[in-house]
């Protein structure tokens, strides 16, 4: 027996604000430690927000588009004019720390030389290592903290500095691992859970969401500067053998572009 007409206008509203589905939980990311305050602001901000003129009207309505509006804040993805100006911070963070640990480490002035990068030295674990790998360190700690500084307060909760994934291995699918998680790992010894995990430098993703990932840069401190920049490839005895890096994080996080290079002279390509 067909309905009468004056009940099909109520169906039709409940169908629609059950369309807006329930509340997304999203996990926390290694640059989110403001992104939970800085997410609830948006939300009681009036711009963040459709504009609902019909509240006395059709209040459970306007309850529901206020969590579809929500839900799409959460989950807000990097625009290209947003990874044009990232890419500008990496690039000029590549700079600054390739200059400022020359000038501390090697001496005011001085640059990188083939006979400079093949010194041996031992660092602070006593391991004997190259030059080389010594400055490479320290310029990769000084660019992701000057990226921290730089983007830290404008864009937390949509970047990650080295974030840690691994494939699980009974799924198949890339979990991302909790810092904290990650810390009590190493604190305690069990590094054999970190076999297979991959950490690369720089990654943007959905706001507080790292697995849904839109961009993946690694920095590169070639000694001298002046050779190319180059993806490393995994040693034998890792899962990744013979891969070289890039692969490997396309393969395990599917970015919406192929990984980036970071790096003082070459800038990104």
């Amino acid at each position: 027996m067909t309905p009468p007409r004056w009940m099909w206008w109520p169906c039709c509203l409940l169908l629609w604000t059950a369309c807006a589905g329930p509340e997304v939980r999203t996990p926390r990311s290694y640059s989110q430690a403001t992104m939970d305050s800085a997410t609830a602001g948006c939300l009681r901000n009036p711009a963040c927000a459709s504009q609902v003129g019909q509240d006395a009207i059709l209040p459970w309505l306007s309850r529901a588009t206020a969590r579809a509006a929500q839900a799409a804040t959460v989950m807000r993805l990097w625009e290209e004019a947003e990874v044009a100006r990232v890419e500008r911070v990496l690039v000029e963070c590549a700079k600054r720390a390739n200059f400022e640990v020359n000038e501390r480490m090697l001496g005011p002035g001085k640059r990188t030389s083939p006979e400079v990068c093949r010194e041996k030295v031992v660092d602070s674990n006593g391991r004997e290592i190259t030059r080389a790998m010594q400055l490479g360190e320290a310029k990769h700690a000084a660019a992701l903290e000057c990226v921290q500084r730089e983007l830290g307060d404008m864009d937390a909760g949509r970047f990650s500095l080295e974030p840690r994934y691994l494939r699980d291995a009974k799924t198949g699918r890339t979990r991302w691992l909790d810092p904290a998680e990650v810390s009590r790992w190493l604190r305690d010894g069990l590094f054999h859970l970190l076999t297979g995990s991959i950490a690369p430098d720089v990654v943007l993703h959905a706001l507080g969401n790292p697995l849904k990932v839109q961009r993946i840069y690694d920095f590169k401190f070639p000694c001298p500067v002046t050779n190319p920049p180059r993806w490393d490839t995994y040693p034998e005895g890792s899962p990744f053998a013979d891969k070289p890096q890039n692969a490997v994080y396309q393969e395990l996080l599917s970015s919406e572009q192929a990984p980036r290079l970071v790096s003082p002279n070459m800038g990104v390509e």
